[in-house]
């Protein structure tokens, strides 16, 4: 089959929930300070909520991958995004310590696997010789995501709260997910474009 170019809206999907996933995780960072104020939470205690999501992040990679490969990358990920969004609103809804390390944890069990099956994704829809640009593009754009996040983050704590503001990033998230179910299929010769 010739590559048509459909391939390019697969890349733009692909950079675009490289992107979110690295608004959603960095988001914290800019809301430390008033969560912490409003919960009563201790900077120690704040690298407790940071840690849990690294550590269920670091558990839950491989297996999330290996269930891409077994599924199909378009269920695997938009169960993904769901759970991670899903996460990301909750955060503005933690009340102590506790339920913020939980929801973080759940966050981080939620986001892992997004990577190996991105690049799945993308294997399944580009020919060999494109597939390096496509990864070098998704992780230059992460980066970007990540550095533009924490002004992003901070203004929309400041019109928002800290706790709308997670409500409006994991909508970014509901909304990527909503586009990506209706357009994408794990197979390109499936797809009408």
């Amino acid at each position: 089959m010739r590559a048509s170019r459909t391939r390019y809206g697969v890349v733009l999907l692909a950079i675009g929930l490289a992107v979110l996933s690295y608004m959603q995780r960095v988001a914290i960072s800019q809301a430390a300070g008033p969560i912490s104020h409003d919960l009563h939470i201790s900077k120690q205690q704040m690298g407790i909520v940071f840690g849990a999501f690294a550590l269920s992040y670091a558990l839950f990679e491989i297996p999330m991958g290996l269930l891409g490969d077994r599924l199909g990358v378009k269920r695997v990920l938009a169960q993904i995004v769901l759970a991670w969004s899903a996460c990301t609103a909750l955060t503005g809804a933690a009340w102590n310590v506790a339920s913020l390390v939980g929801i973080r944890f759940l966050f981080g069990a939620g986001e892992a696997g997004c990577f190996p099956n991105l690049t799945r994704m993308l294997s399944a829809w580009l020919p060999e010789r494109e597939r390096v640009r496509a990864q070098s593009l998704m992780w230059s754009f992460t980066r970007w995501g990540g550095a533009a996040t924490p002004p992003l983050a901070l203004l929309c704590i400041r019109w928002f709260g800290w706790r709308w503001a997670f409500v409006s990033f994991a909508g970014l998230g509901f909304l990527w997910c909503a586009v990506f179910l209706v357009w994408f299929k794990d197979d390109p010769a499936q797809h009408p474009g």
